[in-house]
């Protein structure tokens, strides 16, 4: 799959299950609550630390011990009271307590506005990160009772990215407020006050938002402790879960380390701005500003970049890009060319959060997508709130003057510390590049050759249309209607599917589906049906082609991929290679998957058994024949009983649908994807709609196809 059609496929499906979410009502208040709080929350960090600043300014090194301690207020809560917020979420009525929590820390955070006391901004801050972390355990445990569960996953990561992805709009906004109340007149401390009181704005309402929100009844049962655990038992069960995934612990062990660089800079930020550039804090929003603008074009970009470079090369590149401009950031002497760098950060950093975020996606499973997205943002949340609360205080420590050589020497510890977590972020970036380049040499490894005669390209000039899909797909149902419309518009077709065909091919389908061949080895079943498929491509596929035929085969060598590539973890590459040898190198000109899920598939299996065992209709073998069968045959149409490969448990299913949906992500100019969840009918219309390019109406001028027939060669 090219990093383009990665991107875009990552870019549509978010949009999509977002687009769906968003439609019910109940998910829409509960997304805009979340949205609000975060947005507010954000803006209410930046001003906060624009306030202390300001409060401070006669001396740098207590403004910057002070903004240590608001961080730290900010961590200790998560590591201390993790427990104790899911006990309590589990406890009382989850949409009461969040609430209650958005109200009171409505009330607080009106109170800070107006301190002017340190140690006052430490207590309230403290309280009110310990009121988030109740608030954020009861909306996580609620959002599973508004979504379905196939849709859990994806608002899950709507709900990370609202937690997290709202930072830089969060300094748009206090930039915003900063400026309009500037222009008015009014003093740097009074527009952080006004950017702080918006923020506890933002929590009343949210409030207003999560009381128009339904929950259903719920019933915890005893000994129930699944929302109990704290960030460290989260940071450990991740570190356990990734060990033994080395290119995904590759991937996290990058993005965590460039958080923690940027969590340097964030939280010395103001300082910097102040103290270095000799500026007022209150432009450090501005800044923050830049990188979130850098950050939208960045996404905005990953499409055009991705076309030339691929995504596993450029997401370490964009790593150390992150760490490099941070470190530069640290050197510049001017404003101005701060907001250059600012911006070059945005930028990179849009582009590895995008691209990351897709690798993750496209590398794992959905057993094991929970797991690891789970380990990423956890990771990603220590490392971040690690650094807001130590960069402050290693910067006050080491910020002084040094004799040497008879002259005292200035030293800067804002400008050392972001220039160490610039070097931060740069040395995991390496890390990452060399454990994902070692992971990708061990998962993709070199295809295995096998002698023989030379493969070639087998000589057609008819169209070869092939049908994919997991169990229960409806394929046989489609292919007899496409043949059916193809023969009325006048095309010459010859309809088969797989395994089977001639005789042979016959023989080895019975061993394959018999129920009795249950604990056959994977490169056993790899092998029989890469001869099958050589026996059937030989006496019937390749002689139709080159009479100028249009075949329709229900399935061919990507069921094999994904079945035993995928699913069996066979291997992809040696799967490839062995088929291609078996065909001479033949694919087809089209491949239509159609997409369903392998729960949905299965229930349409069982539901046809139940019907057939009402009806009294026994099921018969299928009998062999030369050439393809016939899909308006009844044995056609009776073969879906639970074979071998259908009586597998449903993870295995999974992975086979998983493993379809990369194939077509990664040759999306050979597949077409069709919704086979919908009717009947309305997934016959799509797919003859979809074969337009290779096969146009009769009324319709025979256009080219959109590209040239792929070979495996």
């Amino acid at each position: 799959m090219s990093g383009a059609t990665g991107s875009a496929h990552f870019g549509e499906a978010a949009t999509g299950g977002a687009r769906e979410l968003l439609a019910d009502r109940n998910y829409r208040n509960y997304f805009f609550a979340s949205l609000v709080s975060s947005l507010g929350d954000w803006t209410g960090l930046v001003a906060l630390q624009a306030l202390i600043s300001t409060l401070y300014s006669a001396n740098p090194r207590f403004a910057l011990f002070g903004l240590g301690g608001v961080m730290m207020a900010r961590l200790l809560p998560s590591l201390l009271m993790g427990p104790v917020a899911g006990v309590l979420a589990d406890r009382y009525d989850r949409k009461r307590l969040m609430v209650g929590m958005d109200l009171v820390r409505g009330t607080l955070f009106t109170l800070l506005a107006f301190s002017r006391s340190l140690t006052t901004l430490f207590v309230l801050t403290f309280a009110i990160e310990c009121l988030s972390l109740l608030f954020m355990a009861a909306k996580d445990a609620s959002l599973p009772m508004l979504v379905q569960r196939r849709q859990l996953t994806r608002a899950n990561q709507l709900n990370l990215l609202l937690a997290y992805g709202t930072l830089p709009l969060g300094a748009v906004v206090a930039t915003a407020i900063t400026t309009v109340l500037v222009a008015f007149g009014l003093t740097a401390q009074t527009s952080t006050v006004a950017a702080l009181l918006v923020n506890a704005g933002s929590f009343f309402i949210g409030a207003a938002l999560i009381a128009r929100v339904h929950l259903p009844a719920r019933e915890r049962a005893a000994g129930d402790d699944t929302e109990s655990r704290g960030v460290l038992e989260e940071l450990r069960e991740g570190a356990d879960f990734i060990r033994n995934l080395p290119l995904i612990r590759s991937l996290i062990i990058g993005v965590v380390g460039v958080a923690f660089g940027a969590g340097v800079v964030v939280s010395i930020g103001p300082e910097f701005v102040r103290e270095s550039l000799g500026r007022p804090a209150t432009d450090w929003p501005r800044m923050m500003t830049a990188v979130g603008v850098g950050l939208v074009a960045g996404i905005l970009a990953v499409p055009l970049v991705t076309k030339r470079i691929s995504q596993e090369r450029l997401f370490p590149l964009c790593l150390a890009a992150t760490g490099i401009i941070a470190a530069i950031i640290s050197t510049v002497p001017t404003f101005a060319m701060a907001l250059v760098f600012a911006f070059a950060l945005g930028v990179a950093a849009g582009l590895g959060f995008v691209i990351g975020y897709e690798l993750l996606q496209r590398n794992t499973t959905d057993e094991v997508r929970g797991k690891t997205f789970a380990a990423f943002y956890t990771g990603t949340r220590v490392a971040l709130f690690s650094a807001l609360g130590i960069a402050p205080f290693v910067a006050g420590a080491l910020s002084g003057a040094l004799f040497l050589n008879g002259r005292f020497l200035r030293l800067s510890g804002i400008r050392m510390t972001i220039f160490a977590g610039g070097m931060v972020a740069l040395y995991a970036a390496l890390v990452a590049l060399r454990g994902m380049y070692r992971a990708l040499r061990v998962e993709r490894p070199t295809p295995m050759r096998i002698p023989g005669i030379p493969p070639t390209p087998t000589s057609r000039m008819g169209l070869f249309i092939t049908f994919e899909g997991v169990e229960g797909a409806g394929k046989s149902t489609q292919v007899k209607a496409l043949v059916s419309m193809l023969r009325d518009e006048g095309h010459d077709v010859v309809v088969t599917r797989e395994p089977g065909g001639p005789p042979v091919a016959e023989r080895l389908r019975e061993v394959l589906l018999d129920p009795n061949s249950q604990g056959m080895h994977p490169r056993t079943e790899v092998l029989l049906y890469a001869a099958a498929r050589a026996e059937h491509v030989e006496r019937v596929v390749a002689p139709a082609l080159a009479e100028g035929k249009t075949v329709v085969c229900d399935r061919f060598i990507d069921s094999s991929l994904a079945y035993q590539g995928y699913a069996r973890e066979v291997g992809g590459a040696d799967v490839l290679e062995i088929n291609r040898w078996a065909v001479a190198s033949l694919l087809p000109d089209v491949v239509v998957l159609l997409d369903l899920t392998a729960d949905e598939g299965l229930r349409r299996i069982r539901e046809r058994a139940e019907q057939r065992r009402r009806s009294g209709r026994p099921r018969g073998p299928r009998p062999l024949r030369l050439g393809g069968a016939d899909p308006g045959d009844e044995d056609w149409r009776e073969q879906t009983a639970s074979d071998r490969i259908e009586s597998e448990d449903l993870a295995f299913h999974r992975r086979v649908a998983d493993g379809y949906r990369r194939l077509a992500e990664r040759d999306a100019e050979r597949f077409v994807v069709i919704n086979a969840a919908a009717d009947s009918q309305t997934v016959t219309a799509d797919v003859r709609d979809a074969l337009r390019p290779w096969l146009p109406p009769p009324q319709a001028p025979r256009c080219e196809p959109p590209h040239t027939r792929p070979e495996t060669g």
